[in-house]
C-alpha cells in the first residue's frame, strides 16, 4: 500500500500510487510504523524541495526525522500552502519572497502564510483570480489558466473549463502566493497541464 505522503491542492495528505514533480516537509508528522499521526502540520515552514538535490538519499519516514511529502507540481503544492526552499530551490525562494513583498526574513513569510493557510477564504468571481492559482467547485480541485481551468487528480490534469467570469469560487491558493503569481512567478506545472496552456 502506498505511503500516506501525496498533498492534494486542499492541503490534504492521502495514499496515491503517483508520483509527482516535488518534495516538501511540515515538520515530523509520522509514527515508528511510517504512520500519519497529524495531517496538518509541526512547525510553521511549510517547504516546497527538489526531488533530487546534491545527490542525497533519504529513506521514507524514518523515525523522528521529518515527514517527506510529495506534490503534482509546484501549483498544487503553493495551493497547499507551501512555498520554496531556501536551500535547495534557493533562486526560486528568494523570487518568492520578493515578491510577497514586506517580509525581510523567511520566518515573517512563514508566520504569514500560516495565518491564511488557518483562516477560511472569501469566494471570489472566478474572472478575480490570478491564473496558476486554484480554486474549489465542491469536492473537485482546479487550476485556472489564462484561457481554462483544469482540473486536479493525483496523476494530472484533465481539462474542465472554461468557466464564467462571474461564477462564484472558494480559491485555495494563499492570497499571499496569489500576490507572488500575480507580479510574475510562473509556478511549474505537471506535463499533463502542459498541452492546455499553451
Amino acid at each position: 500500500m502506498p505511503l500516506q505522503n501525496r498533498v492534494t491542492p486542499f492541503s490534504k495528505i492521502e495514499r496515491s500510487p503517483a508520483r509527482g514533480l516535488f518534495t516538501g516537509n511540515r515538520g515530523v508528522l509520522h509514527n515508528a510504523e511510517q504512520e500519519l499521526v497529524t495531517t496538518t502540520w509541526r512547525h510553521r515552514a511549510w517547504i516546497l524541495c527538489e526531488l533530487e538535490y546534491k545527490g542525497w538519499k533519504r529513506k521514507l519516514m524514518q523515525p523522528n526525522r521529518w515527514t517527506e511529502l510529495f506534490f503534482l507540481d509546484e501549483a498544487t503544492a503553493f495551493a497547499a500552502g507551501h512555498r520554496p526552499c531556501g536551500l535547495c530551490r534557493r533562486e526560486a525562494y528568494r523570487r518568492f519572497l520578493n515578491l510577497a513583498g514586506g517580509f525581510a526574513t523567511a520566518k515573517a513569510l512563514d508566520a504569514a502564510l500560516h495565518l491564511e493557510r488557518i483562516q477560511p477564504q472569501a469566494l471570489l468571481p472566478y474572472g478575480e483570480l490570478v491564473p496558476a492559482s486554484f480554486f474549489a467547485l465542491g469536492a473537485n480541485a482546479y487550476l485556472k489558466l489564462p484561457k481554462l481551468a483544469l482540473e486536479w487528480t493525483h496523476e494530472g490534469y484533465r481539462r474542465a473549463g472554461p468557466f464564467p467570469d462571474s461564477l462564484q469560487v472558494q480559491p485555495l491558493t494563499p492570497l499571499i502566493t496569489r500576490r507572488v503569481l500575480a507580479r510574475g512567478y510562473q509556478p511549474l506545472l505537471h506535463p499533463s497541464a502542459l498541452s492546455f496552456s499553451a
